[in-house]
């Protein structure tokens, strides 16, 4: 069985398609393989070869007079660009213009770029510009001349966006560029054509041709080139999603493949190593693949020289193996074992270097590749060095190394295989591919577990065998309920029912070695089970290794960021640190770039890089400046204010009007030994290598991330035949919210030190060893990497920057193991702390006994494993900022931090991190130390960002929209701005740019001890101000408000779905005795408030209230289903034999998770519970109605249902109830503050009572006709919800749709406009004028955004009044003395 299969059909044209991609230079989003395929069903068309001789005359024309330096090249030139254009292309004259009536200016009016020629067909939209460089000239360089700094490139797709033009072509004659400059922010690419491939490589010059020829311009229009390149952005995420399950299952097939060695030799090979640590060896194994094939196929690497083709090459070895797989069968590559000894062989090499007489390769280096890393991949134990022994290495058989590589370099396709070529995938896409990888890790199995399907969400589960054969005796309903809990997937019935699948069936004896018993235990639940790439079931034997999740990165919310949005968040972090005027205020022509000293002098890092989208990118943007800065200080004579000599040499050998670049990036004014390139592309990749190791920095809580961004950092500034770049110092692992990033918090013993207190005893070592670290690490900065041995001198400085502060950190572990445990801070735990700060002194002093220091290490070990989440075994790891980079923080903390930081919703935080570590930053990050513990996790990283920044520095965040609301809001950026914080700029309500529906708020802040002078941007607009609310008002807080007290409250949360009954269940064991009914009631879900045309619930459900054990069981058939269903469940262990579920669940278990005694005592219904709040009495008033809304929805609809039932965790209610109160809550002004001061759910409203109801400041004196409005309103929905047997949410799609218009709908639209003007005339804002109409709103996604409201300048104004207004009711209470002082 094959891994891939090439369909016949397609085979043909996609090698075609794949030979000439292969040979042109793509950047950003191309031509996918399948719009091809679309476009030239066929292939490409015959050229016509009268046309081909003409432009190889042209071209060689045009050469022979460049060699020649003739006079009239430029004439030349012309011509023979126009021949490519007119006779190639075959534009006509009358459409193809001169490009002088168009141009475009750099940003701030910077320069200007114009084309020289326009394709202009149809109407007034240009098709396609053409820009004529001068030979020599590149394209993707820049001008020296210019001062607008920009590539060709990137000001032809500043002038095609400019114009609403979609494509650009620049050309020096040899280059030829094509620009997709795609509109609305999206990310652009380009294409490089080579004309002297053109009359090597046929396909070249037909493609060319085919592509942008004037019929692709005229022709249907499903085929025309702007057409094609946006079905290729649409198959973008789906082709790189394809390839990163490839990747993932190569990664499995792999690990097998280490086990069945391990197997084979009795479980000796592998025996002291941990599944996660074989698993993250699978995974670098593949990392390593990807590098080298991107370094062959872009020439940097031996790739075409014969000895290394035939002896290491990865791009050579698939095409051998697939010969032989097609001549011998898979069965012969089974038992060959040549091609892994090869892979092990290459990764030496690259690590080690070759020196051979025929063919050299300089020793890299890298911890990707170090053979010491992994050693048991080569047979070896880790006590021996790679260098010393050479025992056997693994036997992975080729088979499994052909399905490693056709993983990276095929790409399965739903209409067949096609060829990956590596020259045409972003740095980015492959980060993308491996950063879904660190959500998995090894694991070995303790009993024997099958393999099963999985939906999309449910990658390849897995279940013990054992517990499926309990199931099964304890009956179908559960058996089937907890393998769509592990599956996702609906067909589990019906699979079990059917007969085994008879093509997979003869392999389960393979899978299961031939034990015919545990064959015949499987047979049962063999159609659940998925297969290998073998074509085998999958399960895995006691002992055996295998993949499973492992990671929290998506319980907190960690998303790969999309090249758009780091392009766009670097940018705008770095300008007012790399640039001189942004943050005076000065126009964009009179900003002055850093001088190259400075700007390699600056720290900039992504607290939680992932696979280091952000830092690429910011190596991209300081590269381009770097070089910039290079270009500026050669034109720069002596005594400018950008002179800066960093060599002093003797008069005698100054030249005082010269300026150089040196081989470290340094100015000079005298001719250096080791000049830096003149050649513009040598210089950017230099600019890159010493940005990557001087000024980036990086950090994750995932140790295999951190080779995922050196992977990513190095193949943006790999150069053929230097070593890869020293960036071990600079990336690393741990928890960047856990730890201290303040010497004097360790020097005090305390989270927050105070300023001038001189510490303890130990103060003087924490200070000197922390001075020799920096001192170590700035030596190791200042090393120029030539060659291998300089990575070695610069390995040698961290060791010793590492050793000066290992005691340091072990005492900083110690110290946050203290503070976590220890929980607030009182002047109890402060007693504590100091008691503790002696004890752990012994971590410190090496003179100290072992056995001392070490049960300290052990206790250090206890205290950050404290509480931790179910699953989760190994302890925390924090990450101190002051010991690990300490030059950073000597000159005050970085200078810019980036990037996309986790974001999870507060309360589901304590599940995936634990309540303790949840306190501990709520309590320690937060500068108040109030943060709040329902406030999104990305708020924290805000605030630890804020923190870690120097003076004048500032940062470019991405976070859930979240970030500007409710508890988030003020634990983040209001905290940060009542310090003096400037949000700079933002980008509210975001759509994300991909396929996942999140969206977020990107957020730009400035911190400095001067005022930010220069622009504010909200959305791209400039505006005076931007709030904490990211809006352009200065915008108060609105508070809580007593007079809203104890009014509205969230549903029972019921917490086990054994509660829940279906109407024939309830009405059964109520008809059996009627007594149930006193312990049934009905149960209103959001579905049924929102859908049903009657808002009747449609299941029921059992309250036993808060009755003790005894009671409950009276009724004991009602009874008898609680404890079958939801005991076992409450009562679950975890792993530590604990109760998984707090308490009380697990000893209450017959009572709801949260049963909500203050709702239904407020609604008139708490006579049957057994406590009472003080003041009750039974015989208050219960009204009929009750008013209630979904929690999580599209529109903020209060509506009345019938007091009678038990409301769901889903749903809110309000205990007030009044034909007036209803009318209130269905204005326009309410929706409008509630979705102001709600949060948001994907695309959607989440309403909390705190924020959205007990702020609101209600009329003081409603006007008496609302009471009527509210029974019309309420009787002409039900009338058209019960005509149109449609629910809420339909009702509302209806009512907004402007496109719907009949006298029922207009009529509602009045009575609304009414209820509208009469709310505002209760405030008395009789100036205001509503001006109801369809209306696009701000705060909704753009593909649903019109709503029929109010428009959006009195929206605005309405919501400053109501916010004005909360501020006046709050105050008057705070005078009267009905808030807690200090009580927000």
């Amino acid at each position: 069985m094959t891994a891939f299969t090439l369909h016949s059909h397609s085979h043909s044209r996609t090698r075609i398609f794949y030979e000439w991609l292969r040979l042109i230079d793509v950047s950003g989003p191309f031509l996918s393989a399948t719009a091809l395929d679309v476009a030239f069903p066929s292939g490409l068309d015959a050229l016509d070869k009268r046309i081909k001789r003409e432009l190889a005359h042209y071209y060689d024309e045009w050469q022979t007079a460049q060699d020649r330096h003739a006079a009239d090249l430029p004439a030349l030139h012309t011509a023979w660009c126009d021949a490519v254009l007119r006779r190639g292309l075959g534009y006509r004259e009358k459409y193809l213009l001169p490009g002088d009536g168009w141009s475009v200016n750099g940003e701030g009016g910077i320069g200007v770029f114009s084309p020289d020629r326009a394709l202009k067909i149809f109407g007034d939209k240009v098709d396609l510009f053409v820009k004529f460089l001068p030979p020599g000239m590149l394209p993707n360089g820049r001008d020296p001349s210019d001062e607008w700094k920009d590539t060709f490139v990137e000001k032809m797709t500043r002038l095609c966006r400019s114009c609403g033009t979609r494509l650009g072509l620049v050309t020096n004659g040899e280059q030829w560029v094509l620009v997709n400059a795609t509109q609305g922010g999206a990310l652009s690419g380009s294409a490089t054509w080579y004309a002297r491939l053109w009359f090597q490589e046929d396909s070249t010059l037909r493609a060319f041709i085919a592509l942008l020829g004037f019929d692709r311009f005229t022709g249907a229009p499903d085929k025309t080139l702007p057409r094609l390149l946006d079905e290729s952005l649409e198959h973008l995420d789906e082709v790189t999603d394809t390839l990163g399950k490839q990747v993932m299952t190569a990664v499995e097939v792999l690990l097998e493949g280490l086990d069945r060695a391990d197997l084979d030799s009795g479980r000796t090979l592998l025996r002291d190593v941990p599944p996660n640590v074989l698993y993250e060896a699978s995974l670098t194994v593949m990392m390593r693949l990807v590098f080298i094939l991107f370094a062959e196929e872009r020439g940097l690497l031996l790739l075409g020289e014969p000895a290394y083709d035939d002896a290491y090459a990865v791009s050579t070895l698939r095409g051998r193996l697939e010969s032989d797989r097609d001549k011998f069968g898979d069965q012969v590559l089974e038992r060959r074992y040549d091609a892994w000894v090869r892979l092990l062989g290459l990764f030496r090499a690259i690590y080690s270097g070759i020196d051979h007489p025929l063919f050299r390769m300089p020793a890299m280096g890298g911890s990707l590749f170090d053979p010491d890393k992994y050693p048991f991949l080569e047979g070896r134990s880790r006590d021996v060095s790679w260098d010393v022994e050479n025992p056997p290495p693994l036997p992975i058989d080729n088979r499994t190394v052909l399905l490693l590589l056709e993983s990276l370099q095929v790409l399965k396709a739903k209409d067949g295989a096609i060829p990956l070529s590596f020259r045409s995938l972003d740095v980015e896409q492959i980060g993308y591919v491996y950063e879904g990888l660190l959500e998995t890790t090894g694991a070995q199995a303790e009993e024997t577990l099958l393999g099963l399907k999985g939906d999309k969400d449910h990658h390849n589960p897995e279940i013990a065998l054992s517990e499926l054969e309990i199931l099964k005796m304890e009956g179908e309903e559960k058996l089937f309920a907890r393998m769509k809990e592990v599956t996702g997937r609906s067909a589990i019935a019906s699979e079990y029912a059917e007969p085994p699948d008879m093509t997979t069936l003869p392999f389960l004896g393979k899978a299961c070695r031939g034990d015919e018993d545990l064959k015949s235990r499987i047979l049962p639940f063999f159609n659940w089970m998925r297969t290998s790439e073998w074509g085998e079931p999958v399960v895995y034997h006691k002992d055996s290794f295998y993949v499973t999740e492992g990671s929290d990165r998506r319980s907190t919310g960690t998303h790969y960021t999309p090249k758009p949005l780091t392009v766009m968040m670097v940018k705008e972090a770095l300008e007012p640190v790399v640039y001189r005027g942004p943050a005076e205020g000065l126009p964009r022509a009179e900003w002055k770039l850093k001088s190259p000293a400075e700007i390699l002098d600056l720290k900039v890092c992504d607290p939680a890089m992932g696979s280091g989208a952000f830092l690429v990118q910011a190596c991209r943007y300081l590269g381009d400046r770097l070089v910039d800065a290079w270009e500026q200080a050669e034109k720069v004579g002596v005594g400018s204010e950008n002179d800066e000599c960093n060599t002093a040499l003797p008069a005698s050998h100054s030249h005082s009007n010269f300026r150089a670049i040196d081989s470290q990036g340094r100015v000079v004014d005298f001719p250096p030994d080791e000049p830096m390139s003149k050649v513009q592309e040598d210089r950017l990749v230099e600019a890159r290598r010493l940005v990557a190791e001087k000024c980036l920095y990086g950090v994750d809580i995932n140790p295999l991330a951190v080779e995922l961004a050196k992977l990513s950092l190095w193949l943006v500034t790999i150069s053929k035949g230097r070593p890869f770049g020293f960036l071990d110092h600079n990336l690393k692992s741990g928890d960047s919210l856990l730890g201290i990033s303040d010497v004097e918090q360790l020097v005090q013993f305390r989270m927050k030190p105070v300023s001038g207190d001189p510490g303890n005893l130990m103060s003087a070592q924490i200070r000197s060893s922390v001075e020799e670290a920096k001192k170590e690490r700035l030596e190791l900065r200042e090393t120029r990497i030539r060659d291998i041995r300089d990575i070695r001198v610069q390995m040698q400085h961290l060791e010793k920057a590492e050793a000066a502060t290992s005691r340091l950190r072990d005492y900083a572990d110690y110290f946050i193991g203290t503070v976590l445990v220890l929980g607030k801070p009182t002047k109890k735990s402060f007693a504590k702390l100091d008691t503790a700060a002696m004890q752990g002194a012994a971590l410190l002093n090496p003179q100290t006994d072992s056995f001392a220091a070490t049960q300290e290490k052990k206790r250090s070990l206890v205290m950050l494993s404290h509480d931790l989440p179910a699953g989760k075994t190994q302890a925390r790891r924090p990450f101190h900022w002051a010991l690990e980079f300490p030059e950073v923080f000597a000159q005050g903390g970085f200078n810019a931090i980036v990037g996309n930081p986790p974001f999870g919703g507060g309360r589901k935080l304590k599940e995936s991190l634990g309540e303790t570590y949840h306190s501990f930053i709520a309590r320690h990050l937060s500068f108040d130390g109030d943060g709040s513990k329902n406030a999104d996790l990305c708020a924290y990283f805000y605030l630890r960002s804020y923190s870690l920044l120097c003076d004048k520095g500032g940062f470019g965040l991405i976070a859930c929209n979240t970030i500007a609301e409710g508890d988030t809001r003020q634990t983040g950026l209001e905290q940060m701005a009542a310090i003096g914080a400037t949000i700079i700029s933002a980008h509210p309500d975001m759509p994300w740019p991909g396929t996942a529906a999140v969206v977020i708020s990107p957020v730009a802040v400035y911190k400095s001890s001067t005022k930010w002078n220069g622009l504010r941007l909200l959305n791209q607009c400039v505006v005076e101000h931007i709030s904490p609310f990211l809006s352009g008002q200065d915008e108060w807080s609105p508070k809580v408000l007593v007079a809203n007290s104890n009014q509205s409250y969230q549903g029972s949360i019921v917490l086990g779905m054994g509660f829940v009954l279906s109407n024939e269940e309830a009405q059964s064991l109520i008809e059996k005795d009627y007594r149930n009914s006193n312990v049934i009631y009905p149960y209103l879900s959001g579905e049924d408030l929102n859908s049903s045309p009657t808002q009747t619930p449609s299941r029921w459900v059992i309250n036993f209230f808060d009755w003790p054990e005894d009671r409950a069981r009276e009724y004991k058939d009602v009874f008898s289903i609680i404890e079958s269903k939801v005991k076992p469940e409450r009562q679950r262990l975890n792993s530590k034999g604990e109760y998984a579920l707090r308490q009380p669940l697990p000893t209450r278990w017959w009572q709801h998770g949260d049963k909500r005694p203050a709702l239904y005592h407020a609604v008139g219904r708490g006579e049957r519970f057994d406590k009472h709040p003080k003041g009750w009495q039974d015989n208050m008033n219960r009204p009929a109605y009750i008013l209630a809304v979904t929690l999580h929805t599209k529109f903020f609809t209060p509506f009345p249902v019938k007091n009678d039932c038990v409301l769901s965790h889903a749903l809110a209610a309000f205990a007030t109830f009044s034909k007036c109160f209803t009318t209130l809550l269905s204005s326009t002004q309410m929706q409008d503050w509630v979705w102001s001061k709600g949060s948001s759910i994907g695309q959607g409203l989440r309403f909390t009572p705190s924020d959205c109801y007990e702020t609101f400041p209600f009329p003081l004196s409603p006007l008496p006709q609302l009471e009527s409005l509210g029974e019309q309103f309420d009787a002409h929905r039900r009338k058209i919800m019960l005509l149109r047997q449609i629910g809420l949410t339909a009702l509302y799609n209806f009512f907004h749709n402007p496109n719907e218009a009949d006298a029922e709908l207009e009529e509602m639209r009045r009575l609304q406009r009414e209820i509208d003007v009469a709310v505002r005339d209760s405030y008395g804002w009789q100036d205001i004028d509503l001006a109801h109409g369809f209306h696009e709103v701000g705060y909704l996604p753009a593909n649903d955004n019109v709503r029929y409201t109010i428009s959006e300048p009195v929206r605005i104004e309405i919501l400053k009044r109501l916010a004005a207004l909360n501020r006046q009711r709050w105050e008057e209470e705070e005078a009267a003395g009905l808030h807690k002082k200090g009580k927000k």
